[in-house]
């Protein structure tokens, strides 16, 4: 089975190769975007923390930096 991406490689490819370096142009500025595999597992570590109620709140970590009130 393909997957989706292949699929949209797959019609890249068919595009002159102009419009085909602008798609890829297109494809690696979304992909830029996407979390890398250590931003992934601290996003996912951070849930696990918040599920557990493990975190402070925002007033709580400005009085803890000695930030004040703003």
């Amino acid at each position: 089975m393909r997957t989706l991406f292949d699929k949209a490689i797959e019609k890249a490819r068919e595009l002159p190769e102009r419009d085909q370096d602008i798609a890829a142009a297109e494809l690696m500025s979304v992909l830029a975007d996407f979390p890398t595999p250590e931003e992934r597992a601290a996003i996912a570590q951070g849930r696990a923390e918040y599920e557990r109620g493990d975190f402070i709140t925002h007033e709580q970590w400005r009085h803890e930096m000695g930030l004040g009130d703003r």
